[in-house]
C-alpha cells in the first residue's frame, strides 16, 4: 500500500484573504510539484482533503496528474490540530493506496506516527508544498521519496532521492 502525504501549499495571510487560500507563490509551487510527479504515475483510490481552501486547492491541482479512482473526498479528522490516531488506524485498515492533503502539525505527527510509532517524535519537516510517499509492507512503513519546493526545479523537474 502506498500513502502520500501532502501539505498544502502556501496560503494567503488571513488579512489578505479570511479563506486563506493559496497564494500565488502556493500556486506555482504546487503546479511545479504536480510536474515533478506527473513521471511517475502516481495512482490512489481516493485523494482525501481536509475541505480548507488551501487544501482543497492543492489537491485539486494535483488531481490534475493523479489519478484517483474515486476522486477527491472532504474528510472530517484532517484538520491542522486533529488527531493522528483515528486516521492512522482508518488508513491501515483501508488497504488502498491513498493520497491525503492536509496542514501542519496534523500532516508531520501523522508521517511521525507511522514511521516511528510515536506522534511527537519529529521525523519529517512539511514544508508548504512537500510530498512525502510510504510504503506499508508486512505492517512497517518505509518512506519512498519526499519532495518539497525546495529541490523542484522552476521547470517542475525534481532532484529528489528515491530510497526504495
Amino acid at each position: 500500500m502506498k500513502l502520500y502525504l501532502v501539505r498544502h501549499g502556501q496560503a494567503n495571510p488571513a488579512n489578505i484573504d479570511p479563506e486563506k487560500g493559496l497564494s500565488d507563490i502556493g500556486k506555482q509551487d504546487i503546479a511545479r510539484l504536480a510536474e515533478s510527479v506527473r513521471h511517475l504515475s502516481i495512482s490512489v483510490e481516493q485523494i482525501w482533503h481536509s475541505g480548507k481552501a488551501r487544501a482543497k486547492q492543492t489537491a485539486e491541482s494535483l488531481s490534475s496528474v493523479v489519478k484517483s479512482n474515486d476522486g477527491l473526498t472532504v474528510r472530517e479528522g484532517l484538520k491542522p490540530n486533529d488527531a493522528v490516531d483515528a486516521t492512522a488506524l482508518e488508513i491501515g485498515a483501508y488497504g488502498c493506496d491513498l493520497m491525503l492533503v492536509g496542514h501542519l502539525p496534523f500532516m508531520a505527527k501523522l508521517a511521525s506516527l507511522l514511521f516511528t510509532g510515536d506522534q511527537d517524535r519529529c521525523a519529517f519537516q512539511f514544508h508548504p508544498g512537500t510530498l512525502a510517499c510510504f510504503d506499508l509492507s508486512d505492517d512497517i512503513w518505509s518512506l519512498e521519496y519526499f519532495i518539497h519546493p525546495g529541490i523542484v526545479a522552476p521547470d517542475g523537474k525534481a532532484a529528489f532521492q528515491s530510497y526504495h
